[in-house]
């Protein structure tokens, strides 16, 4: 997309969790193949819920009654990506653009755009990976993405304030001491702008945010909706009404991505086995037998390779087949890891 194909913003305010999801995806349903605009559209959420991808599985990611006693709404969004908490502290924004083709370029310019907006209020950030970006050493912005109608979108949230501990207390969780990990997990690898020390001034986010795009785009601003437009979500709308998906496999099997390096593991079967993996090696461990435990804690900071385990628990006196057997449990629980 060159500058001359017009981008207009639409910032739809604080709206339902329900309308959220539904406006990006009936604009991008109703979007002209041929089209030579698109849309950055912004938003809040007035309530706080739980986003699921759109390959997710409610009952697989998430403490279903956990979510209900909390009065927290579930989504599932059509853009892929892991389960995410979406609130008011966040400011979302989402690309939408003609063209099914060219995914990776799309959300490398939409990322840099986002990068541009960081540097705009001050901040030094990178690019980790294909859909993250991070400061400081955390993650502070993740993304997911999806072919809708004939249009790309892109969409993310700007994270002004994080509450880690509400999204650790939805997520399905084999054990309380899972979740505890959870929770500190998330207060570790992720951050936000407030605990960067960034003002949260939305005046100023916008205004970073349209020079950025002004690089790429022939920014305007959207006024209002035309009927086929409204129309269009008020569809979205009524899609997000169905069930959700069930039925399915976590998409982290054993566990949950915290960030394009961490991901924590549990095997909660007898004789239990939690981990935290980051970059190829085991960084906290804890089992529900002592003898594992101290074996696994002599792998930590270690590339997780085979042989490892096994070695140490024969150097600790397990038997060849137990040791066998104890590296194959760790191999397989991290399995997903770097996916």
């Amino acid at each position: 997309m060159s500058a001359a194909v017009e981008l207009r913003l639409l910032d739809v305010g604080r709206v339902t969790p329900e309308y959220l999801h539904a406006a990006y995806t009936g604009l991008a349903e109703c979007l002209p193949r041929d089209a030579d605009y698109g849309w950055l559209l912004t938003a809040r959420s007035q309530r706080g819920h739980i986003a699921l991808g759109a390959s997710q599985y409610a009952d697989a990611e998430l403490d279903i009654q956990a979510c209900r006693d909390a009065g927290i709404p579930v989504i599932q969004r059509r853009l892929g990506g892991g389960t995410v908490w979406v609130d008011d502290a966040q400011l979302c924004v989402f690309f939408i653009l003609p063209g099914a083709g060219a995914r990776a370029a799309f959300f490398s310019r939409c990322l840099d755009v986002l990068c541009a907006m960081f540097a705009g209020i001050g901040l030094a950030v990178e690019r980790v990976g294909e859909q993250d970006i991070w400061a400081r050493g955390a993650k502070l912005l993740g993304s997911g993405g999806a072919t809708i109608g004939a249009a790309q979108v892109f969409g993310a949230s700007i994270l002004e304030r994080f509450n880690t501990h509400q999204f650790a207390a939805c997520v399905a969780a084999p054990s309380a001491g899972y979740r505890r990990w959870l929770a500190e997990l998330l207060d570790e690898q992720m951050t936000d702008l407030q605990r960067l020390g960034i003002e949260a001034d939305e005046a100023r986010l916008r205004c970073a945010l349209r020079a950025a795009c002004a690089d790429h785009w022939r920014v305007t601003r959207a006024q209002a909706l035309d009927a086929s437009e409204t129309a269009a979500v008020a569809g979205a709308y009524e899609e997000l009404a169905e069930p959700l998906e069930s039925g399915g496999k976590r998409l982290v099997c054993n566990g949950i991505k915290i960030n394009r390096q961490t991901y924590l593991f549990e095997d909660a079967g007898p004789n239990w086995l939690r981990v935290v993996w980051r970059a190829n090696a085991l960084v906290r461990v804890a089992a529900e037998q002592s003898a594992a435990a101290a074996v696994l804690e002599r792998c930590l900071g270690k590339v997780l390779r085979e042989g490892l385990v096994a070695g140490e628990a024969r150097a600790q006196g397990f038997s060849g087949d137990a040791a066998r057997r104890l590296e194959r449990r760790v191999l397989q629980l991290c399995r997903d890891a770097g996916k």
